[in-house]
């Protein structure tokens, strides 16, 4: 197997079954600089190849595909082909896209739209190589990740014939490796696909705070045989593949390899992430790139591999449960609305509407996120040039951010107004749950409104999907809300499981009827004393005055006397034959009781006053005239 020479690697297809050339240039599987072991994933035949395929006028290589032309014949292998189902029915089939390779180890994208499904989902498989013939072509999307390089990508329409191609001398998988140093100094452009392979060294705990499967994380470390680590995010399917492989296997050397994975950039911290259903992953495959790597571990130079130990990392992130339930303080609206301190509580409410006057999003800086300035100053802009205009100038002026002068990005920044039944408040709504719950970015909606012509200052309808959502939210208070005064908070977290937010009610509920009860207790109480203190104040007066006359209800808290107004005064009045607005007058007919006609009541005469306990009689009559007035 030939040495890789610099300067040979352009679009390798990776290796062949059964040691049969493979078609690839192949890069080393090491460092920068010639940290590598100097092996190749194969080289043999390609010239011979190439020759080949020249000489046959009705094949066209990738490479040489002109748009102009609709008689191009191709002769592909498809490395990799995923179904992308319909948004509002999961079981149909929205279209097909492929990754086709040639023997020329070139890839290009191809996509069946659903219109001619019927013509073509039988025949193409993954892993099988085809005559294409006479493909159509479409533009990428621009500035959308790119699995290949180029602008255009095939189209299968009705002229285009499909036949199976026995004899393929190309690669099987079409791998093209990059060396770890260009992950991790930046230099592969973020929207364009990438291949790595790599010994697993660490893995995290699977991430299952969404309810949403293909959002569960596992994120792994692997190492190349330099001693380069790079950080990798395995989602949804992916991320149980490789837990199913841990839990069930012997703990041997894992090599995955990553195929058409995407690079993201967070606080100049690059990971390598799988991509949708676009994405493959290989684990310990039996395969030539796979024991090359193996091989390139084990020179003396080389970072001990001999351990089957692979390092668990913590994660850092609570899971909902703990954070919203066990760790994080439940709050209504009504005890947070003055900031006294920096802290975090949860507060279960429902998205009422969105505030008009302020902005729904903001220039963020791709490598921190935080806000960035257009650098003539106006702090108020929103200028992100989506279009091929010339992009205005940003200033990052967090002052941990290592790019000053920043390329920028739209995040959403959603002033939401959220109810309980205690109150209303304004919350921030920021990227990560805006495009949870809204299924689409800030980009994506910026771009949509100024392709229509929209005014950005007014936030796009599509927000409007959050009116009426009934959340949990984890809120922060922050030292600017508590400085300021301010009790518009930031939303750090969110919610939308039914069962989470239904222990979470169940747990206010609780709360409120431990607190009533005590109340109750408490109110027994005063009610008892107040009772007796009444009892003792009448048995100081005349004898011809009983308690039994006296509606003991009444003696209470100030609360009770206002709830029960007709009660008391009626009671006072058979007691008493008083008239309120006629100072206490004697010369009254005396009242007849409820009893019957033959009872009279008490009349109290201005003599007699002296012998009761003025007191009581100044405090009835004050009690009397405050419900006249009410």
């Amino acid at each position: 197997m030939a040495e890789r020479k610099d300067g040979d690697d352009k679009c390798g297809g990776g290796i062949s079954n059964g040691g049969e050339s493979g078609g690839s240039a192949g890069v080393r599987y090491g460092g920068k600089g010639g940290g590598g072991s100097g092996y190749s994933s194969g080289d043999g035949g390609v010239g011979e190849r190439n020759r080949r395929s020249m000489a046959t006028p009705n094949i066209t290589l990738i490479a040489d595909v002109d748009v102009l032309r609709d008689d191009l014949t191709l002769k592909v292998r498809v490395i990799n082909l995923c179904k992308h189902m319909s948004f509002n029915n999961k079981d149909d089939i929205w279209s097909i896209e492929l990754i086709l390779l040639d023997e020329q180890g070139t890839k290009i994208q191809a996509t069946v739209w659903k219109k001619f499904l019927y013509r073509f989902k039988n025949i193409l498989k993954d892993g099988s190589a085809f005559y294409i013939i006479s493909p159509s072509f479409a533009s990428q999307k621009p500035g959308s990740f790119k699995i290949t390089p180029q602008d255009q990508k095939l189209t299968f329409v009705q002229q285009t014939v499909v036949k199976e191609c026995i004899e393929f001398s190309g690669s099987i998988f079409g791998f093209s490796f990059v060396d770890y140093q260009t992950v991790l100094s930046l230099q592969h452009p973020e929207d364009l696909s990438v291949d790595v392979i790599g010994l697993v060294v660490a893995i995290t705990e699977m991430m299952k705070d969404n309810p949403d499967r293909s959002r569960h994380r596992l994120t792994i470390h692997i190492q190349d045989a330099s001693g380069l680590q790079v950080r990798v995010n395995l989602w949804g399917d992916y991320a149980y593949k490789m837990q199913d492989y841990i839990d069930n296997n012997p703990p041997n050397q894992r090599v995955v390899i990553i195929q058409f994975a995407k690079i993201t950039v967070w606080r100049d911290r690059p990971s390598v992430n799988t991509y949708f259903t676009s994405s493959k992953l290989f684990i310990n495959f039996d395969i030539d790139d796979s024991n090359l790597f193996k091989k390139s571990l084990d020179g003396d130079d080389r970072p001990d591999s001999s351990s089957n130990t692979i390092s668990v990392i913590e994660s850092k992130q609570l899971s909902e449960l703990d954070d919203f339930i066990v760790k994080t303080k439940l709050k209504t609206i009504a005890e947070i609305f003055e900031p006294l301190s920096k802290t975090h509580f949860v507060i279960v409410g429902t998205i009422k509407g969105i505030l008009q006057n302020e902005k729904w999003c903001y220039p963020a800086c791709t490598n921190c996120s935080y806000r960035a300035f257009p650098d003539n100053g106006a702090d108020d802009c929103i200028d992100f040039h989506l279009s091929n205009a010339k992009p205005t100038s940003y200033e990052c002026r967090n002052q941990n951010c290592t790019k000053k002068t920043a390329s920028v990005v739209p995040r959403f920044m959603i002033p939401i107004r959220v109810q309980d039944n205690t109150g209303t408040i304004t919350l921030t709504m920021f990227e990560k749950e805006g495009r949870y719950l809204l299924k689409t970015s800030a980009k994506e909606l910026f771009k949509k409104a100024t392709e229509i012509g929209d005014n950005i200052d007014f936030y796009p309808g599509d927000i409007n999907a959050l009116k009426g959502l009934k959340l949990a939210f984890k809120i922060s208070i922050s030292d600017f809300n508590v400085l300021k005064k301010t009790n518009q908070y930031g939303i750090s977290r969110i919610s939308d499981n039914v069962d989470l937010i239904e222990q979470l009610e169940k747990k206010f509920t609780e709360s409120q009827t431990d607190l009533t009860d005590s109340l109750d207790v408490c109110s027994g109480e005063f009610e008892s004393q107040d009772n007796m203190h009444l009892k003792d104040e009448i048995s100081g007066t005349d004898d011809n005055i009983t308690p039994s006359t006296v509606d003991k209800n009444s003696a209470t808290s100030p609360m009770k006397f206002l709830n029960t107004t007709p009660v008391l005064k009626r009671n006072l009045e058979e007691v008493f034959d008083l008239d309120i607005n006629e100072n206490l007058s004697s010369s009254k007919t005396p009242k007849v009781s409820v009893d019957g006609p033959r009872k009279k009541l008490l009349e109290i005469k201005l003599e007699k006053v002296a012998e009761f306990d003025l007191v009581l009689i100044l405090k009835t009559m004050s009690i009397l005239n405050f419900h006249e007035q009410f």
